[in-house]
């Protein structure tokens, strides 16, 4: 017998909707929630997308004589680039 709602049962007998159940939709990461079926993403074991973020890292630094560092920030679980973080120098 099955019903035909919008409800997930989940083991401990609580109801929640299909819809926000943790099991997370087909090429969404579940770490870092980037979907890579609808985005470009850059990867960290990608050969190409590895030299694209030295290059953008290379220019950046160029650019900004203020900033110091800047180290990329990778997801754990799919190794998508998130972000970066940028250190400044210290004014005197």
């Amino acid at each position: 017998m099955g019903f035909n709602d919008n409800l997930t049962k989940t083991k401990d007998g609580k109801f929640t909707l299909k819809s926000k159940t943790e099991k997370a939709k087909k090429g969404v990461c579940v770490e870092c929630g980037q979907d890579s079926t609808t985005q470009e993403l850059l990867f960290r074991y990608n050969s190409e997308d590895y030299i694209l973020v030295r290059e953008y890292i290379e220019d950046h630094l160029t650019s900004y004589s203020n900033h110091k560092t800047m180290e990329p920030i990778w997801c754990k679980e799919c190794a998508a680039l998130i972000e970066y973080k940028v250190t400044l120098n210290a004014s005197n």
